[in-house]
């Protein structure tokens, strides 16, 4: 298969995994409603999130990994960098309770609900992978 059509197949499967997932069904149910084989739709999956992957680790979202997994690229001691506000931002907005609370193992997001969808796929994406 060319590049162009591996593209615009990845492009395809993208949406189809992002309505599957978006839809609140189980995976399965999903599948069988849409007529999607499951071995279909998780070979598609597959491929997506390793043209993901490549693509967070291209731009520099993600460091690479030579061994498949992020453990052996995360320093051992948390680094931290300072984020500069957007132009325009007045600062940290205070609030008693956040918009919505996520738990992933030992991390806690809390988002306020000015928070950009997108941003936070790049948070979920990242945190999803640290063990």
């Amino acid at each position: 298969m060319d590049k162009e059509t591996m593209r615009m197949k990845l492009v395809y499967w993208s949406g189809i995994i992002k309505e599957a997932n978006s839809s609140g069904m189980k995976i399965s149910r999903w599948c069988e409603m849409n007529q999607i084989s499951h071995r279909k739709y998780y070979y598609w999956h597959k491929k997506v999130m390793h043209d993901t992957y490549t693509k967070a680790v291209e731009t520099g979202l993600m460091p690479a990994s030579t061994d498949n997994t992020l453990q052996a690229t995360l320093p051992a001691v948390p680094e931290f960098a300072e984020l500069a506000m957007a132009d325009g931002d007045m600062g940290p907005r205070h609030r008693k309770d956040p918009e919505i609370s996520i738990r992933y193992g030992d991390f806690m997001i809390n988002v306020d609900a000015e928070f950009s969808e997108r941003e936070l796929e790049k948070v979920l994406r990242v945190v999803s992978h640290v063990k």
